[in-house]
């Protein structure tokens, strides 16, 4: 069914569980990709269109005027279990890794990044090309367990890499 215009049918979702966050280790072709350890949660980043006012004195209806402008791509923002002995998400790597997000963002070297979703098989694939601005361990208290944030920037429009 392709056009569900005014017809009835059954929802479609798929759970996030089984999802990862996938790095890729700069190793040649192919490349290399390595999944990061205790990612709790992606939240992919905004799409938006930047709009600027056209609008002069003779604009009609007396209206403002407005017009498409510059498409921007946020940062995707990730939420895990700290891990800082991991190469995942160390200084030093290990693990499979060269380096993890803490060194990733300490070098803020450029690295292939794909967000593997667990929705069928095969599964969809969020491929971008990104740097991590932002890794941030959370707060240390007594009988919880401590988390860390972190975000990754893709570097220019990954849109036509969507299904």
């Amino acid at each position: 069914m392709s056009d569900v215009t005014d017809s009835y049918y059954a929802g479609e979702a798929f759970d996030g569980y089984g999802s990862q966050l996938l790095v890729g280790q700069d190793d040649g072709s192919p490349e290399t990709f390595v999944a990061v350890a205790d990612v709790e949660m992606i939240t992919p980043g905004e799409m938006k269109t930047d709009v600027f006012e056209k609008t002069h004195l003779r604009s009609p209806n007396a209206h403002k005027e407005h017009k498409a402008g510059l498409r921007d791509s946020g940062p995707f923002q990730l939420k895990g279990n700290w891990r800082p002995g991991h190469g995942s998400q160390s200084n030093a790597g290990g693990d499979g890794f060269d380096t993890g997000l803490m060194g990733l963002w300490a070098g803020r070297l450029e690295r292939n990044f794909i967000i593997q979703l667990n929705n069928g098989s095969p599964a969809t694939e969020w491929p971008f090309r990104g740097v991590v601005t932002k890794f941030q361990p959370g707060a240390i208290v007594g009988g919880q367990k401590v988390d860390f944030t972190c975000e990754i920037t893709p570097l220019g429009d990954f849109s036509a890499d969507l299904p």
